[in-house]
């Protein structure tokens, strides 16, 4: 069996679900990571007509301070999973 010389096997993977850091210069990065990922189009999720990334970057934050401002007045936990759906107890 062949190993790759060059594969960091304890590089940071996004989609691992880890838990944010606790220094708050690292977990600044990864949720602007988390930010910016979510603002790139996909097949599931393209651009909408005539938007940057970072227009749907702002678009996002927008939608996610409207949606925080709305879980507050409703008295609910805001979703701070990144998913933008309802969140489960």
């Amino acid at each position: 069996m062949s190993v790759d010389p060059h594969a960091d096997y304890f590089s940071h993977d996004p989609e691992d679900g880890e838990e944010l850091s606790d220094d708050p210069r690292i977990r600044e990065q990864q949720e602007y990571e988390a930010r910016m990922r979510r603002a790139l189009a996909t097949k599931e999720d393209p651009l909408r007509d005539d938007e940057s990334t970072s227009e749907r970057l702002r678009r996002l934050a927008r939608e996610d301070k409207d949606r925080s401002e709305r879980d507050r007045s409703d008295g609910s936990e805001p979703d701070r999973s990144g998913s933008g759906g309802p969140t489960s107890n």
